[in-house]
Protein backbone atom coordinates (compact mmCIF):
# COMPACT_ATOMS: atom_id res chain seq x y z
CA UNK A 1 0.00 0.00 0.00
CA UNK A 2 2.69 2.49 1.16
CA UNK A 3 4.38 1.85 -2.19
CA UNK A 4 1.77 3.12 -4.70
CA UNK A 5 1.44 5.88 -2.65
CA UNK A 6 4.87 7.03 -2.94
CA UNK A 7 4.55 6.38 -6.62
CA UNK A 8 1.73 8.60 -6.92
CA UNK A 9 3.81 11.04 -4.97
CA UNK A 10 6.89 10.85 -7.15
CA UNK A 11 4.54 11.49 -10.27
CA UNK A 12 2.43 14.81 -8.85
CA UNK A 13 5.82 16.49 -7.51
CA UNK A 14 7.09 16.25 -11.22
CA UNK A 15 3.98 18.21 -12.06
CA UNK A 16 5.44 21.18 -10.35
CA UNK A 17 6.56 24.07 -12.31
CA UNK A 18 10.46 24.43 -13.78
CA UNK A 19 10.83 27.35 -11.99
CA UNK A 20 10.48 24.87 -8.43
CA UNK A 21 13.40 22.04 -10.05
CA UNK A 22 15.07 22.76 -7.26
CA UNK A 23 12.37 21.97 -4.81
CA UNK A 24 11.63 18.48 -6.83
CA UNK A 25 15.15 17.74 -7.21
CA UNK A 26 15.02 17.98 -3.08
CA UNK A 27 11.85 15.28 -2.65
CA UNK A 28 13.24 13.02 -5.70
CA UNK A 29 16.24 12.50 -3.29
CA UNK A 30 13.54 12.05 -0.51
CA UNK A 31 11.91 9.23 -2.03
CA UNK A 32 15.11 8.01 -3.26
CA UNK A 33 16.62 7.76 0.42
CA UNK A 34 13.34 6.24 1.82
CA UNK A 35 13.57 3.07 -0.91
CA UNK A 36 17.28 2.67 0.29
CA UNK A 37 16.54 2.62 3.76
CA UNK A 38 13.77 0.25 3.26
CA UNK A 39 16.00 -2.28 1.39
CA UNK A 40 19.26 -1.49 3.75
CA UNK A 41 17.86 -1.93 7.34
CA UNK A 42 17.47 -5.69 8.67
CA UNK A 43 14.95 -4.35 11.78
CA UNK A 44 11.76 -3.87 11.27
CA UNK A 45 11.48 -1.30 14.14
CA UNK A 46 14.52 0.86 12.13
CA UNK A 47 12.77 0.87 9.31
CA UNK A 48 8.86 2.23 11.04
CA UNK A 49 11.00 4.46 12.99
CA UNK A 50 12.50 6.19 9.52
CA UNK A 51 9.15 6.05 7.90
CA UNK A 52 7.71 8.19 10.42
CA UNK A 53 10.90 10.42 10.22
CA UNK A 54 10.61 11.24 6.84
CA UNK A 55 6.92 11.60 7.32
CA UNK A 56 7.67 14.24 9.96
CA UNK A 57 10.05 16.37 7.79
CA UNK A 58 7.68 16.10 4.58
CA UNK A 59 5.07 17.99 6.19
CA UNK A 60 7.58 20.24 8.03
CA UNK A 61 8.98 21.36 4.79
CA UNK A 62 5.77 21.62 3.11
CA UNK A 63 4.37 23.99 5.24
CA UNK A 64 7.67 25.70 4.48
CA UNK A 65 7.39 26.01 0.56
CA UNK A 66 3.57 27.77 0.92
CA UNK A 67 5.49 30.40 2.57
CA UNK A 68 7.87 31.23 -0.82
CA UNK A 69 4.64 31.01 -3.33
CA UNK A 70 2.07 32.62 -4.29
CA UNK A 71 1.23 30.58 -7.22
CA UNK A 72 -2.44 29.14 -7.23
CA UNK A 73 -0.84 26.01 -9.14
CA UNK A 74 1.75 25.25 -6.66
CA UNK A 75 -0.07 25.68 -3.57
CA UNK A 76 -2.81 22.82 -5.30
CA UNK A 77 -0.06 20.79 -5.77
CA UNK A 78 1.27 20.93 -2.35
CA UNK A 79 -2.40 20.27 -1.07
CA UNK A 80 -2.18 17.07 -3.20
CA UNK A 81 1.14 16.18 -1.37
CA UNK A 82 -0.42 17.11 2.04
CA UNK A 83 -3.42 14.51 1.38
CA UNK A 84 -1.01 11.54 0.02
CA UNK A 85 1.14 12.26 2.86
CA UNK A 86 -2.36 11.76 5.10
CA UNK A 87 -2.68 8.37 3.41
CA UNK A 88 0.62 7.20 3.62
CA UNK A 89 0.72 8.65 7.33
CA UNK A 90 -2.51 6.03 7.86
CA UNK A 91 -1.29 3.43 6.49
CA UNK A 92 2.42 3.78 8.84
CA UNK A 93 0.09 3.67 11.39
CA UNK A 94 -1.36 0.37 10.70
CA UNK A 95 2.18 -1.27 10.40
CA UNK A 96 3.10 -3.45 13.47
CA UNK A 97 5.98 -4.67 14.41
CA UNK A 98 6.09 -8.26 15.80
CA UNK A 99 8.01 -8.77 19.21
CA UNK A 100 9.46 -11.81 19.18
CA UNK A 101 9.49 -12.59 23.64
CA UNK A 102 13.27 -14.36 24.09
CA UNK A 103 12.85 -16.28 27.19
CA UNK A 104 15.08 -15.12 29.64
CA UNK A 105 16.17 -18.76 31.85
CA UNK A 106 16.89 -22.03 29.94
CA UNK A 107 16.25 -25.34 31.83
CA UNK A 108 19.45 -27.72 31.47
CA UNK A 109 19.27 -31.27 30.84
CA UNK A 110 20.63 -31.86 34.32
CA UNK A 111 18.10 -29.47 35.65
CA UNK A 112 19.78 -26.47 36.67
CA UNK A 113 18.94 -23.35 35.47
CA UNK A 114 21.12 -21.03 33.45
CA UNK A 115 20.44 -17.53 32.99
CA UNK A 116 20.89 -16.07 29.59
CA UNK A 117 23.03 -12.85 29.65
CA UNK A 118 21.56 -9.80 28.09
CA UNK A 119 21.96 -8.82 24.53
CA UNK A 120 23.26 -5.18 23.99
CA UNK A 121 20.75 -3.10 22.15
CA UNK A 122 21.50 -2.38 18.49
CA UNK A 123 22.15 1.64 17.84
CA UNK A 124 19.63 3.05 16.62
CA UNK A 125 19.79 4.26 12.85
CA UNK A 126 17.08 6.92 13.21
CA UNK A 127 18.86 9.94 12.03
CA UNK A 128 17.22 12.55 14.72
CA UNK A 129 18.66 10.27 17.21
CA UNK A 130 22.31 9.96 15.82
CA UNK A 131 22.45 13.63 15.56
CA UNK A 132 21.61 14.41 19.15
CA UNK A 133 24.30 12.11 20.08
CA UNK A 134 26.81 13.42 18.24
CA UNK A 135 26.18 16.68 19.52
CA UNK A 136 25.29 20.27 18.05
CA UNK A 137 29.48 20.32 16.71
CA UNK A 138 29.23 16.69 15.36
CA UNK A 139 28.34 15.15 11.90
CA UNK A 140 25.06 13.59 12.52
CA UNK A 141 23.00 11.99 9.58
CA UNK A 142 20.44 14.55 9.38
CA UNK A 143 22.94 17.28 8.33
CA UNK A 144 22.86 15.50 4.92
CA UNK A 145 19.23 15.24 4.84
CA UNK A 146 17.47 16.43 1.71
CA UNK A 147 14.97 18.43 4.12
CA UNK A 148 16.00 20.10 7.65
CA UNK A 149 13.64 22.34 9.69
CA UNK A 150 13.57 25.28 8.15
CA UNK A 151 13.58 28.71 10.15
CA UNK A 152 12.02 31.42 8.36
CA UNK A 153 14.93 33.88 8.72
CA UNK A 154 16.49 36.08 6.13
CA UNK A 155 19.06 38.93 5.94
CA UNK A 156 17.07 42.39 5.05
CA UNK A 157 18.92 44.94 3.37
CA UNK A 158 16.59 48.58 3.49
CA UNK A 159 17.81 51.50 2.03
CA UNK A 160 16.61 55.06 1.04
CA UNK A 161 16.37 58.51 1.48
CA UNK A 162 16.02 60.65 4.54
CA UNK A 163 15.80 64.42 5.97
CA UNK A 164 14.64 66.36 8.80
CA UNK A 165 11.57 68.00 9.71
CA UNK A 166 11.65 70.87 11.71
CA UNK A 167 9.45 72.63 14.50
CA UNK A 168 9.51 76.36 14.40
CA UNK A 169 12.75 78.16 13.92
CA UNK A 170 14.36 80.52 16.41
CA UNK A 171 15.68 83.77 15.00
CA UNK A 172 19.23 83.97 14.84
CA UNK A 173 20.07 80.55 14.81
CA UNK A 174 22.43 79.08 12.33
CA UNK A 175 20.00 75.79 11.29
CA UNK A 176 21.19 73.07 8.45
CA UNK A 177 20.00 73.03 5.21
CA UNK A 178 19.49 69.12 4.22
CA UNK A 179 20.20 67.84 0.59
CA UNK A 180 17.40 65.17 1.23
CA UNK A 181 18.61 63.49 -2.76
CA UNK A 182 22.22 63.05 -1.06
CA UNK A 183 21.15 62.10 2.33
CA UNK A 184 20.22 57.98 2.86
CA UNK A 185 20.03 55.87 4.95
CA UNK A 186 20.97 51.79 5.22
CA UNK A 187 19.24 49.39 7.46
CA UNK A 188 20.71 45.70 7.84
CA UNK A 189 18.52 43.69 9.87
CA UNK A 190 17.87 39.54 10.33
CA UNK A 191 14.63 39.20 10.65
CA UNK A 192 12.28 36.49 11.43
CA UNK A 193 8.64 35.54 10.62
CA UNK A 194 5.74 33.50 12.15
CA UNK A 195 2.56 32.99 10.71
CA UNK A 196 -0.15 33.20 12.85
CA UNK A 197 -3.36 31.29 13.10
CA UNK A 198 -2.25 28.06 11.16
CA UNK A 199 -1.28 27.57 7.36
CA UNK A 200 -3.91 29.39 5.90
CA UNK A 201 -3.61 32.42 7.70
CA UNK A 202 -2.80 35.81 5.91
CA UNK A 203 -0.90 37.20 8.71
CA UNK A 204 2.43 36.99 9.88
CA UNK A 205 4.19 38.45 13.12
CA UNK A 206 8.06 39.89 12.09
CA UNK A 207 10.94 40.63 14.40
CA UNK A 208 14.61 40.40 14.93
CA UNK A 209 17.81 43.01 15.00
CA UNK A 210 19.01 45.83 12.63
CA UNK A 211 21.61 48.12 12.30
CA UNK A 212 20.10 51.70 11.19
CA UNK A 213 22.90 54.21 10.01
CA UNK A 214 21.28 57.61 8.94
CA UNK A 215 23.50 59.89 6.68
CA UNK A 216 22.94 63.90 6.62
CA UNK A 217 24.77 65.90 3.59
CA UNK A 218 24.65 69.63 4.80
CA UNK A 219 23.91 71.84 1.63
CA UNK A 220 25.21 75.20 3.36
CA UNK A 221 28.28 73.81 4.86
CA UNK A 222 27.96 73.70 8.73
CA UNK A 223 28.89 71.49 11.21
CA UNK A 224 27.70 69.87 14.61
CA UNK A 225 29.53 71.42 17.61
CA UNK A 226 28.64 71.68 21.67
CA UNK A 227 28.29 75.31 22.91
CA UNK A 228 30.08 76.02 26.59
CA UNK A 229 26.28 74.83 27.83
CA UNK A 230 27.09 71.55 26.75
CA UNK A 231 24.30 72.11 24.45
CA UNK A 232 24.36 71.34 20.29
CA UNK A 233 24.81 73.96 17.90
CA UNK A 234 25.73 74.37 14.08
CA UNK A 235 28.92 76.38 13.42
CA UNK A 236 30.10 77.18 9.86
CA UNK A 237 32.81 75.60 8.26
CA UNK A 238 35.57 77.23 6.78
CA UNK A 239 37.46 75.61 3.67
CA UNK A 240 35.11 73.18 2.70
CA UNK A 241 35.83 71.67 -0.51
CA UNK A 242 32.36 69.26 -0.05
CA UNK A 243 29.38 69.37 1.66
CA UNK A 244 29.81 68.37 5.54
CA UNK A 245 27.93 64.65 6.21
CA UNK A 246 26.33 63.78 9.54
CA UNK A 247 26.37 60.23 10.00
CA UNK A 248 24.71 58.35 12.97
CA UNK A 249 24.49 54.70 13.59
CA UNK A 250 21.64 52.86 15.81
CA UNK A 251 21.21 49.15 16.93
CA UNK A 252 17.47 48.72 16.23
CA UNK A 253 15.11 45.64 17.63
CA UNK A 254 11.79 46.03 15.04
CA UNK A 255 8.46 44.43 15.49
CA UNK A 256 5.80 44.38 12.80
CA UNK A 257 2.75 42.53 11.12
CA UNK A 258 2.50 41.48 7.10
CA UNK A 259 -1.16 41.37 6.57
CA UNK A 260 -1.67 39.20 2.43
CA UNK A 261 -3.97 41.24 0.58
CA UNK A 262 -3.98 39.33 -2.48
CA UNK A 263 -1.91 36.74 -3.43
CA UNK A 264 0.78 39.65 -5.03
CA UNK A 265 -0.31 42.23 -2.63
CA UNK A 266 1.01 42.23 1.02
CA UNK A 267 0.92 45.26 3.49
CA UNK A 268 3.63 45.10 6.49
CA UNK A 269 2.70 48.04 9.97
CA UNK A 270 4.88 48.06 12.71
CA UNK A 271 7.80 50.31 14.33
CA UNK A 272 11.02 49.76 16.51
CA UNK A 273 13.37 51.01 19.14
CA UNK A 274 16.63 51.12 19.31
CA UNK A 275 19.62 52.68 21.09
CA UNK A 276 22.17 55.29 19.06
CA UNK A 277 26.02 53.23 19.05
CA UNK A 278 27.72 55.39 16.69
CA UNK A 279 27.94 59.35 15.72
CA UNK A 280 30.83 60.72 13.12
CA UNK A 281 30.49 64.37 11.12
CA UNK A 282 32.68 63.79 8.09
CA UNK A 283 34.34 67.23 6.38
CA UNK A 284 36.55 67.49 3.50
CA UNK A 285 38.48 70.48 3.45
CA UNK A 286 40.73 72.18 0.92
CA UNK A 287 43.72 74.51 2.45
CA UNK A 288 46.13 75.96 -0.66
CA UNK A 289 47.05 72.80 -2.02
CA UNK A 290 46.20 69.95 1.08
CA UNK A 291 43.88 68.09 0.90
CA UNK A 292 42.21 67.48 4.49
CA UNK A 293 39.63 64.92 5.95
CA UNK A 294 38.00 65.03 9.28
CA UNK A 295 36.46 62.54 11.33
CA UNK A 296 34.33 64.10 14.43
CA UNK A 297 32.69 62.29 16.96
CA UNK A 298 31.04 63.40 20.21
CA UNK A 299 27.24 62.91 21.95
CA UNK A 300 26.53 66.61 20.87
CA UNK A 301 23.24 65.81 22.97
CA UNK A 302 21.89 63.73 20.31
CA UNK A 303 19.16 61.37 21.86
CA UNK A 304 20.57 57.91 22.79
CA UNK A 305 17.16 56.22 22.36
CA UNK A 306 14.91 55.89 19.44
CA UNK A 307 11.40 54.69 18.56
CA UNK A 308 9.24 55.20 15.37
CA UNK A 309 6.65 53.66 13.56
CA UNK A 310 7.36 51.88 9.58
CA UNK A 311 4.74 51.00 6.98
CA UNK A 312 5.20 49.48 3.88
CA UNK A 313 3.20 48.45 0.47
CA UNK A 314 4.80 45.34 -1.22
CA UNK A 315 3.70 44.82 -4.87
CA UNK A 316 4.64 41.73 -6.89
CA UNK A 317 8.26 41.25 -5.13
CA UNK A 318 9.15 45.29 -5.27
CA UNK A 319 8.12 47.38 -1.92
CA UNK A 320 8.11 50.93 -0.64
CA UNK A 321 8.95 51.91 2.52
CA UNK A 322 8.30 54.76 4.66
CA UNK A 323 9.39 55.25 7.99
CA UNK A 324 9.26 58.09 10.99
CA UNK A 325 10.75 58.79 14.11
CA UNK A 326 8.79 59.81 16.96
CA UNK A 327 11.52 60.21 19.20
CA UNK A 328 13.30 63.71 18.54
CA UNK A 329 17.20 64.43 16.92
CA UNK A 330 18.27 66.09 19.81
CA UNK A 331 17.66 66.04 23.58
CA UNK A 332 14.55 68.80 25.14
CA UNK A 333 16.32 71.14 22.97
CA UNK A 334 13.79 74.10 22.07
CA UNK A 335 15.90 75.34 19.33
CA UNK A 336 16.55 72.22 17.13
CA UNK A 337 13.24 70.30 16.99
CA UNK A 338 14.15 67.63 14.72
CA UNK A 339 12.33 64.50 13.53
CA UNK A 340 13.41 61.76 10.76
CA UNK A 341 12.14 60.59 7.99
CA UNK A 342 12.69 57.80 5.75
CA UNK A 343 11.36 56.74 2.31
CA UNK A 344 13.15 53.55 0.87
CA UNK A 345 12.53 49.87 -0.37
CA UNK A 346 14.15 46.59 0.66
CA UNK A 347 15.74 43.40 -0.40
CA UNK A 348 16.29 39.91 0.98
CA UNK A 349 19.58 37.88 0.31
CA UNK A 350 17.89 35.01 1.74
Amino acid sequence: MIFPLLRRWFILIHLIPKKMKQLNFLFTILIATISINLQAQSDDQAKLENLKYYLTSVKDNVQSMRYYTDSVKIISLLDQIDALTTQVEAEVNTIVVPVEDMPEFIDTPEGETVEVPEMPEPESTNPAMNEENMGQDGIGISKYMPFKKKFNTSLKIEFGINTLLSGDKVAGTLYPEINTGGSWYWDFGLMRSVTLGGKESKVAFNYGLSYLKNRFKIENDVRLASNADNQPEFIPVENAKCNPKLNIGYLNVPLGFTFALSRKTKLELGGYVGYRIHTVQKNHLKVGTESIYEARSARYNLNNWIYGATASIDISGFNLIARYNFSKLFKDNPNFDYNTIMIGTSMNLF
